[in-house]
C-alpha cells in the first residue's frame, strides 16, 4: 500500500508544473505579416514574407497577395537598396509559393559605418524596423576537416573581434566537384518499326565517354547558427563543429569547398534566434518558450495599432573559404542498374535509359536482359543536379 502511495505521489508531481497551451484559434488574427529579414552588410540580404493563416480553410479564409508588395533596406544618409522578388527553388524547378514572397537585396558594397533600417510595403500598409548600428564582424581564424568511420566534419575557429558581445551568428555554403555513377558505354540504334534488340545495341566510339561525367554542385541551405561563447575560457571558438556529411556523399568525389559566414550578434538578437530555434526543434520541452514570448523588432509606420510579427536581422558579414580533396572517400555503390529484355527495349530508351553495362554470359540471369540500364542522372551529370560551368572562384589545386 505505502509503496503505491509513493509511486501516486511521484506522479502528481511531475505533472503538477505542466499547463497545456491551447490558443485561442477562433480569434486567430489571419492576415497579420509575418517578416522574416536577414540584413547582411558586405553580403546578399534576404527577406521572407508571409502572412497567418488559418490551419482550416473556409470562404472567409485570408490568401495573401504580395504581387504588390515592395522591400528595401536604406541608410541613415538617405540611400536606398530595393529588393528584388526571388523565387523558390524546388528540386528542378523554380517556382513562387503561394502566400509566401522573397526578396533578395544587393547590400555587397554598403558602407558599413552607417545606420540602416528595413522598409516594407505590404499588404496596404508600410512597416518598418528601428535604425540599427553595425557590429564589426568577428574574425574567422581556422576551418578545418576531421573524419570518423562514416562521416566528414566540417570545423570553424573563430575569434571574437574588435566588438565582443560574447554570441556569434554562423552560416555556410558549399560548393564541390562531382562526377556521375557511370559513363555512356554504347548506343542504341533505333529503326521506324522495329523494336531494337541486341543487335541494335553497340559500343560507342571512343569508348567511354566523359562529356557529361563531371560536373560542379552548390547548395545553401540558409541555416543560421547561433552561437553563445560566454562561458568559454577564450574570447571565441576553437574548432567548432558546424556541420557533417557522409564519408560516401558526393562532396567527396574530387574537390569540395566550403564558405563559412560570421556575425556578431547582440545578447537579444541571440536570445530570440535561439528562441526560435527552440519552437521550431525543441518539441515538447518544459522550457521551451511559448510563441509569445518571441517579440519582434518591427512596427506598422502607417497604423501603429496594427500588428507585424518577425524579427530582422541586422550584421556585418566576414567569410572564409576552405578546401578538401578526395582524403575521405569511402566508395560507394552506383545506382542499381535494371536488365530489361529486348522486348522492352525501346520503351526504356524512350524514357532516357541507356544500357551503361553489359554482363557476361555466365553472370546473367533467367528473364533478365544482357544490358543494364540506367536512367539520365546515372550517366549525365547535369541530369543530377550540376552544372558544367566552372565556379568563377575555383580552385583546382590538388
Amino acid at each position: 500500500m505505502r509503496k503505491n502511495l509513493s509511486i501516486l505521489t511521484l506522479l502528481l508531481c511531475a505533472t503538477a508544473c505542466i499547463y497545456p497551451y491551447t490558443p485561442e484559434l477562433d480569434e486567430a488574427p489571419e492576415g497579420v505579416l509575418a517578416v522574416d529579414a536577414n540584413i547582411s552588410i558586405g553580403d546578399v540580404s534576404t527577406v521572407r514574407l508571409s502572412a497567418l493563416r488559418s490551419i482550416w480553410p473556409s470562404e472567409q479564409s485570408f490568401y495573401p497577395d504580395f504581387h504588390d508588395a515592395a522591400v528595401w533596406v536604406e541608410d541613415e544618409t538617405g540611400v536606398s537598396y530595393p529588393g528584388t522578388p526571388t523565387p523558390q527553388y524546388f528540386g528542378y524547378y523554380d517556382f513562387y509559393l503561394p502566400g509566401v514572397a522573397l526578396f533578395t537585396i544587393p547590400t555587397e558594397n554598403a558602407p558599413a559605418d552607417r545606420r540602416y533600417r528595413l522598409c516594407v510595403d505590404a499588404l496596404g500598409a508600410k512597416y518598418v524596423s528601428d535604425w540599427t548600428d553595425i557590429a564589426a564582424p568577428p574574425v574567422i581564424r581556422e576551418i578545418n576537416f576531421s573524419a570518423d568511420e562514416e562521416r566528414v566534419s566540417v570545423n570553424v575557429s573563430v575569434d571574437a573581434g574588435a566588438e565582443a558581445t560574447g554570441y556569434f551568428l554562423l552560416s555556410f555554403d558549399e560548393t564541390w566537384e562531382f562526377h556521375a555513377d557511370y559513363t555512356p558505354s554504347y548506343i542504341v540504334s533505333v529503326i521506324p518499326g522495329v523494336i531494337p534488340g541486341t543487335d541494335h545495341v553497340s559500343i560507342v566510339e571512343d569508348s567511354p565517354d566523359y562529356s557529361k561525367y563531371w560536373c560542379w554542385n552548390s547548395s545553401d541551405n540558409h541555416q543560421l547558427f547561433p552561437v553563445d561563447y560566454t562561458a568559454m575560457s577564450d574570447s571565441g571558438i576553437t574548432s567548432w563543429p558546424i556541420f557533417r556529411f557522409s564519408r560516401k556523399d558526393s562532396r567527396n568525389h574530387k574537390r569540395y569547398c566550403v564558405n563559412i559566414k560570421a556575425r556578431t550578434l547582440s545578447k537579444e538578437t541571440y536570445r530570440f534566434l535561439k528562441n526560435l530555434e527552440n519552437n521550431t526543434t525543441g518539441g515538447d520541452n518544459l522550457f521551451t518558450p511559448t510563441p509569445g514570448e518571441i517579440a519582434g523588432n518591427l512596427r506598422c509606420e502607417s497604423d501603429p495599432e496594427r500588428t507585424v510579427l518577425g524579427y530582422v536581422l541586422f550584421s556585418r558579414t566576414t567569410s572564409k573559404r576552405a578546401w578538401l580533396d578526395s582524403r575521405y572517400l569511402r566508395i560507394s555503390r552506383p545506382h542499381t542498374l535494371l536488365y530489361p529484355t529486348e522486348e522492352h527495349f525501346l520503351e526504356y530508351y524512350n524514357n532516357g535509359y541507356l544500357p551503361l553495362e553489359e554482363l557476361v554470359p555466365e553472370l546473367r540471369e533467367e528473364g533478365k536482359g544482357p544490358y543494364g540500364w540506367g536512367p539520365r542522372y546515372c550517366y549525365d551529370c547535369t541530369a543530377a543536379g550540376g552544372t558544367q560551368e566552372k565556379p568563377d572562384f575555383w580552385d583546382d589545386a590538388e
